[in-house]
């Protein structure tokens, strides 16, 4: 508390994220002066870096189940700096390993991180070390993130929307993560309110279209929850546990309202 004509100080504390060397950062301080509620202040300044890893973190996405993965990045002197790399190690040396490649154009070196993979669906995350001999980044980190995951790619939740008094049908997509799409074999929809069509395959992607039979929806649905089941062929998911929900008008999201641009063309 700041009495009438006194001072006070504000201490900020800056923890730094990534490789961008030039800092600026707004703070907004809340007071209860009536006349000025919240005030701003900037900081701004040069943070010292002596080598970057590029890219700042690492991503091995998408893997299969018990299939290894891999990714690279580089370590890159800044301006100026002199320094060295003094070790490269990786924290999580049970699934993950780091290893010295062919330096990248520009890099002072370029490292692969190999993943071991997983036995089950999920992701696993570590850091790469980097100790150098730089004063100003003694030490840095670069996070590595590998998941694996099923095949497919799908929605679980279908919502329709009503609009001007009509239920808008839906396009279910399937893609395959690998390989082609997969092959729709049958479609159950257990309430039976549904009309199902299994659309032609493009590449990766299955499509389901599907239209509500209105005159089959109870009354009194209120946007419950109904079950759908689509049997593929996919070794992994044979059967994909979906539900789909009827939303009344108050429910349904309302369309963007356009205006038109001043000094458009009229058509």
């Amino acid at each position: 508390m700041l009495p009438p004509g006194g001072e006070g100080e504000i201490k900020v504390t800056l923890r730094p994220k990534g490789n961008h060397t030039r800092i600026s950062k707004r703070i907004v301080v809340h007071t209860n002066d009536p006349e000025q509620p919240e005030f701003a202040l900037t900081m701004q300044g040069t943070l010292l870096i002596d080598m970057v890893a590029e890219p700042g973190s690492l991503s091995i996405p998408d893997l299969k189940v018990g299939k290894p993965g891999r990714g690279t990045f580089s370590l890159q002197r800044t301006e100026g700096s002199k320094a060295e790399i003094r070790s490269v190690a990786v924290e999580d040396q049970q699934q993950f390993s780091v290893k010295q490649i062919e330096a990248q154009a520009g890099a002072a070196a370029t490292y692969e991180v190999r993943f071991r993979g997983r036995d089950s669906v999920g992701t696993s995350t570590t850091r790469v070390v980097v100790k150098t001999s730089g004063e100003n980044t003694p030490e840095l980190f670069v996070p590595v993130q590998a998941s694996a995951a099923l095949n497919l790619r799908y929605i679980d939740n279908v919502r329709f929307a009503r609009k001007n008094g009509a239920i808008l049908p839906r396009v279910v997509r399937i893609s395959a993560r690998h390989g082609d799409a997969p092959r729709i074999d049958k479609v159950e929809d257990a309430d039976g309110l549904l009309e199902v069509e299994v659309l032609e395959a493009q590449g990766p992607m299955a499509s389901i279209r599907l239209k509500v039979l209105a005159d089959r929806v109870p009354v009194d649905d209120n946007a419950r929850a109904h079950p759908l089941i689509v049997h593929t062929s996919d070794r992994d998911e044979p059967r994909l546990q979906l539900e789909y929900r009827i939303l009344s008008e108050s429910q349904s999201p309302r369309p963007a309202k356009v205006t038109r641009a001043a000094g458009a063309a009229g058509g």
